[in-house]
């Protein structure tokens, strides 16, 4: 099932797969407000409403959960009460939007944040207790793991995930599909019926998704709710399932995992944060650690990244080099940066394969903030709007006194090395052929970008430039 993507036209290469699949009897459906060349190809096309996706997904969950297939097949249940929290019990003081007026149990309205205390599960008395005699930091989390959730395997207890799930969900139906999403309710029934029939103990379906989803403001709830939707089929971790973003560049992903994200290290870490309770390493790690699934190694985890980044520099009597590193204040994602650079609060930009004057959302808005800094540099493989924006229609280039510098990017098929793909494998590429003139690799700028900013401040004395002295850049 594809969804939020025309895979055809955007993703051709990646869209001779599903074809093939297609010869050889399987099905492809395709939710879409347009009927593109991807609804051509697709056996079935469920037109509907943008930004609809919610509650089209929301109604296939009801719909496939209260089916008769679903329940007289054992795989769907089995696979639900051994690999998902569909079985474990919810803490009593919970409360659904049915029961509050639309919004969730422990809304704080005046921080707009939730208190998410009544949304834990029920547990056992933990078997282990603190002593306060802790030294390790795996001794410190291992001393705070609760007891084992509680259970019900027959998902008939109402407190369940699954019945609080099922009761949530009850009122996406194909009468509200047909209203809100504008998809007759023949269309998405038989949508319902073929991914149904299209998974189980013998057969998986997968989703697909591209930035028809990701660019929605609600996009993380489209995707989650997809998740919870091939979980309850029985299509997470098996051959052919699971949900598929496609991505338009060679390391999207890549740049994801590394990553270039502000709030997360490396590994999806959550980064140092100002806000929380992140003063020392100790604190960081108590902080942070899920205690009760595989994040629990997190004090490895990040002991480790430490010692990555700055090799014996890292030692226990220094945290590890922890105490150096700079924390995150708020939301410093890409609109929020913009805003405060319309300010005048941000002084240089480096814009590495990315075009905001057109890419991002109110270009006019972004392209005013650029025309605030002082210094501006873009790489890329040929001179982007954002590396023009001074000389755009109607603006007086001596009204603008950013100072761009435009550095000439080469193209992944112009270096070797390695690339996160779509279907996120890891891929070693060669080069096919020498970059032009003086344009070079981003790893090659990087690198050398890195090497004369520790040439810079080698012989400084401030304590803050200890990360940049001892990082690891061989």
């Amino acid at each position: 099932m594809i969804m939020g993507s025309n895979m055809a036209e955007c993703h051709p290469v990646a869209f001779r797969w599903p074809m093939k699949a297609k010869e050889k009897g399987a099905k492809i459906m395709h939710v879409d407000p347009r009927f593109t060349r991807t609804s051509a190809m697709a056996d079935v096309h469920a037109p509907i409403r943008a930004g609809t996706d919610i509650v089209f997904l929301g109604a296939l969950i009801n719909t496939i959960i209260n089916s008769e297939r679903w329940n007289s097949d054992p795989f769907f249940k089995e696979y639900v009460v051994n690999y998902t929290n569909a079985a474990t019990l919810i803490t009593e003081e919970y409360q659904d939007p049915e029961d509050l007026d639309g919004v969730f149990s422990g809304l704080d309205a005046e921080k707009r944040r939730y208190d998410t205390q009544s949304w834990a599960y029920q547990r056992e008395e933990a078997l282990v207790q603190p002593t306060g005699e802790e030294k390790t930091y795996a001794e410190m989390v291992a001393a705070r793991v609760p007891g084992r959730s509680k259970t019900d395997p027959t998902l008939q207890h109402p407190q369940t995930v699954f019945q609080v799930m099922k009761r949530h969900y009850a009122r996406y139906t194909p009468e509200m599909v047909e209203n809100v999403c504008g998809c007759p309710k023949e269309k998405f029934i038989q949508v319902a019926e073929t991914l149904l029939a299209n998974s189980g103990r013998d057969r998986t379906s997968a989703i697909v998704y591209a930035v028809g989803w990701t660019q929605h403001t609600v996009g993380v709830q489209f995707i989650r709710t997809a998740g919870m939707l091939q979980v309850l089929l029985g299509n997470a971790g098996r051959p052919g399932g699971g949900i598929l973003a496609l991505r338009g560049h060679a390391s999207i992903q890549g740049s994801t995992d590394i990553p270039t994200l502000y709030h997360s290290w490396s590994g999806y870490i959550n980064a140092a944060d100002a806000r929380k309770n992140h003063d020392t390493l100790k604190d960081f790690i108590l902080t942070e650690t899920q205690i009760t699934s595989f994040w629990s190694n997190t004090p490895k985890f990040t002991v480790s990244l430490l010692k990555a980044w700055f090799g014996d520099a890292a030692t226990p009597e220094n945290d590890f080099g922890y105490n150096s590193l700079p924390k995150i204040s708020g939301d410093h994602s890409h609109l929020p940066t913009f805003v405060l650079m319309h300010e005048g609060g941000v002084k240089g930009f480096i814009a590495i394969g990315q075009n905001p004057a057109v890419g991002g959302q109110n270009a006019e808005f972004q392209r005013t903030a650029l025309g605030n800094l002082e210094w501006m540099v873009v790489r890329d493989f040929f001179e982007t709007e954002t590396a023009a924006f001074w000389k755009r229609p109607g603006v007086d280039p001596k009204d603008i006194s950013t100072e761009v510098f435009f550095l000439p990017a080469a193209h992944v098929a112009e270096n070797e090395g390695t690339f996160t793909n779509t279907q996120r494998l890891l891929q070693r590429h060669d080069k096919a052929v020498d970059p032009p003139d003086d344009a070079r690799a981003d790893l090659w700028f990087t690198f050398h970008l890195g090497r004369r900013l520790k040439e810079l401040y080698k012989d400084s004395t401030n304590p803050r430039d200890w990360p940049i002295q001892n990082l690891l850049w061989d």
